[in-house]
Parts: C-alpha cells; structure tokens; sequence
C-alpha cells in the first residue's frame, strides 16, 4: 500500500514538474509586461524546488529540460541591460543571504539537521536564483563549497563518534540551561528591556533547538527542566504585558498632564529656563508608553517648549536692546559731565538700569575723579568723594566686590604691620637707631592707611 502511494506522488511531481516546463517554455511569447513574465518566471522558479522526488530514471531529462528553459529565459531577460544589470545584483544578494545561511547551519551541534537544511539550500542555488556576475560567482561558490564540505564531514564525524558527540552535547544543552536560568534571576520593569530580553532568549532557544536530541535518559531530564524554565518564563512575560495595558493607561495620562501643566506655563509671564528643563526631565522619566502615543505627545511637548523658548529668546533680545539704549544714555551722559552739574548727573547715572558692565561704572568714575582733581582736592578728599559716590551709584553686588577688595587689603596692611612688630623683638637696643626709626615709620604709615580705609568702607557702607 505504501509503495502504492509512493507511485502516486512520484507522478504527481512529475506531472507538477511538467506543468513547469510547459510554463516556461511559452512564457516568453505571452502578452505581458516583462516585470509581469519576471515575477511568474521567479513563482515557477520556487515551485519547481518545493515539488518532491520523482522517479530517478525521469529526473536527467526533466532537470536538464527545466534547466533549457531557465537559460533561454534568462537571454531573453538580460536583452534589457538596466533589466539585467539589476536581476544580477539581486541574484548576488540572494547567494550572499544562502552562503550566510550556510555558515550560520554549519555551527548547529545537531550534525544530522544541519545537513538536512544544507540540502534544501543547495536545491534553492540550483534550481532557484539566477546567474550572477562571473568573478563574483565563482568566489561565492568556491566559498559555499567549503562549507558544504565542512558539513558533509562533520556529519561523518558525528556517525563514526555518535557517543562522544552525545556527550560534548550534554554539556552544551546544560550551558545554555543554566545561562536560561541565570536571565530570568531578576525579570525587567520596563518595555524594551523585555524586549531585549526576549530576543537574547530566543538565540538561546534556537542555539539549544539546534543541538538536537541526544540519548534517552539524559535527553528526557534536559528536556524537562527546559520545558519547566521555559513555562516560568512565558508566565512572567506574558503577565507583564498583560499588566502592561494598565501601564500604558496611567503612564499616557501621566504625560496629559505635564501637557497641561505646560500649556498653562506658556500662558502665564512666568519664564523659568529652569523650570523648562524640570518639565522636560519629567516627562523623560515616563516609561512604556505605546510607540505612536509617545511620539504623539513628545512632538506636542516640544512645541510647547519651543513656544516657551521663544519667549526666553524674545525677553533676552529686549533686555539687550535696553541695555544698548542705557549704554548710549550714558556715554551721552559721561561728554555732558562737569564738576558744577555733577550731583545731578550722579543721580541721573543712579536712575539709569545698572546694564552689567562694570566697565561703565569705572569709566564714570575715572571721569569724576578727574573733574576732582581738576579743582586740586587732595588725594585723600578725592578718595573720600569717589567712596560717597560708589555708595549712591553701584549696583549691591558691586558694592560688595568694593568692601571685599577694601578689607583685602585692610588685612594686608595688618599682616605687615605684625610682620614689623615681630621684626622689632629681634633687633638690639644697641642697633642703629635708624632702623628703629624707619620700622615706627612704616607702622605708622601703614596705619594711617587702614585709617583711611576704614572710613572708605564705612562710607562705601552707607548706601
């Protein structure tokens, strides 16, 4: 009965492989596109390797046949050079994808099944995919003969040593067990970690898969502590992406309203870049939330903070233009300065808005100073009237930069003055009284000096 049905099929296929022949040969003359004759040549090109065995006696001719046709097709085909030129690149890529097929097969520890899909990758090269530039060709089939070779001895190997390989088998299955075990120590929180986690898995599936069976009793344990690792792992990946769905939900109106909270922000004066920044991070810190709803409101925030921006980048241009009109106002003001208009010039520097530049400050200061000596004041009234008037025009931050450089160097004389008085214990009465003399000179010029710098800071103080 058996061999009955064989029969069958051996003339089913045949008559399947006929049906191809015929196809191919009137293909050329049917009334169509060539893309159109080019997709159905390529159908009865996948066709003819998914038919099974025929009778061997009628497989010469019918290959050969098949083989004809395929060629004659082909020169009809590359009559278009843009046609051919670009079914040659992609034969290329085609045997570019089998030959890394066939390396990543030659790994398989199950020798027996990498030879079997071996097989079905060499009927896909034959009676599949086209011509390809020669010097191309004949590289890529010296290469994928190599690993035919490769494989068809490792699969000798493995049937004259069936138990050593066995043995070498059970090692790696346990491996790759125990790294199953090691991965799911800890399950992820977040969605693209599952993600990366389920892909680093499924290698390890596929690597585990592709050892295949090995002998009884061992083959049965291995296999049942796969089983029972896989099940714990489908169960907490399953419900975390039930659990998901809730996730997605209170994450999605978590981001609604920070959008709230940033709509109402730009509708206020209120601009704080900081504040800007805490927004952005908070809505950064939101995770699995779908793909398209994410991006959805990502892009909504953006704009927001683009329109909040804007406004920062608006505030700063005004700020500089009035601090360009105050600039001008006091340049103008500095020609127009005189010793008998300089109160009220002080005070109209004073109401001016201090623009950051304590370049100008300096520059009103050096003129006054002038405009005092011009009048021959002394030194000291000069330092006294400049101190006043720091006090009235400088900005608090200033100021304190003036009463730190005012203490510096109060500290400073200080030291010297210590330095001078210890000095004094270590010279003899006996000396020259010279010394004597100039030491006390020195102490008491220097204390002067923080007299006068006292009353400088005291004034400088006031404001």
């Amino acid at each position: 009965m058996k061999k009955n049905i064989s029969n069958i099929d051996h003339k089913q296929n045949v008559e399947s492989k006929s049906i191809i022949i015929e196809k191919l040969k009137n293909l050329i003359t049917e009334d169509s596109s060539i893309e159109a004759k080019y997709k159905i040549f390529n159908q009865l090109k996948k066709s003819w390797t998914e038919i099974g065995k025929i009778p061997g006696h009628l497989s010469f001719g019918l290959n050969n046949s098949y083989r004809h046709h395929i060629k004659v097709f082909y020169d009809f085909l590359y009559l278009d050079k843009d046609f051919k030129k670009k079914d040659l690149e992609n034969n290329k890529k085609i045997k570019q994808e089998i030959l890394e097929n066939s390396k990543r097969i030659e790994k398989y520890a199950d020798k027996l099944k990498a030879y079997r899909e071996l097989l079905i990758l060499i009927k896909k090269l034959n009676y599949q995919i086209g011509p390809v530039e020669p010097k191309i060709e004949e590289n890529l089939n010296n290469e994928f003969d190599n690993i035919i070779k490769k494989i068809k001895e490792s699969k000798k190997a493995y049937l004259e040593n069936k138990e050593e390989f066995d043995e070498k088998n059970i090692i790696k299955k346990k491996q790759i067990l125990e790294n199953f075990k090691n991965l799911i120590k800890e399950y992820p929180k977040e969605k693209n970690e599952w993600l990366k986690l389920i892909n680093h898995i499924k290698a390890l599936k596929e690597e585990f898969m592709n050892i295949g069976p090995i002998k009884g009793n061992e083959n049965n344990e291995i296999w049942k502590s796969y089983k029972n690792i896989n099940r714990d792992f489908s169960k907490e990946k399953n419900l975390f992406f039930k659990n998901l769905k809730k996730d997605y939900s209170e994450n999605i109106n978590k981001q609604l309203e920070i959008l709230k909270e940033l709509e109402e922000y730009v509708k206020s004066n209120e601009i704080d870049k900081k504040k800007i920044l805490d927004f952005r991070d908070n809505f950064k810190k939101i995770k699995n939330v779908p793909f398209k709803r994410n991006k959805e409101n990502w892009d909504k925030f953006n704009v927001l903070c683009n329109q909040l921006f804007g406004k920062i980048d608006s505030k700063r241009s005004e700020i500089k233009k009035e601090k360009i009109e105050v600039s001008n106002k006091k340049r103008e003001l500095l020609k127009n300065l005189n010793l008998k208009n300089m109160d009220s010039k002080i005070e109209e520097w004073k109401s001016l808005e201090y623009t950051g530049s304590i370049k100008e400050e300096k520059e009103f200061l050096t003129v006054i100073k002038k405009e005092l000596e011009n009048e021959n004041k002394k030194s000291d009234e000069i330092e006294i009237e400049l101190s006043k008037i720091k006090s009235r025009i400088l900005d608090k931050n200033s100021i304190n930069s003036e009463k730190n450089k005012i203490i510096k160097k109060i500290e400073d004389y200080k030291k010297q003055i210590s330095q001078l008085e210890n000095n004094l214990t270590f010279v003899s009465e006996k000396s020259d009284t010279s010394i004597f003399s100039n030491v006390h000179s020195n102490i008491d010029s220097f204390k002067r000096e923080i007299e006068k710098l006292e009353n400088n800071l005291n004034l400088i103080s006031k404001s």
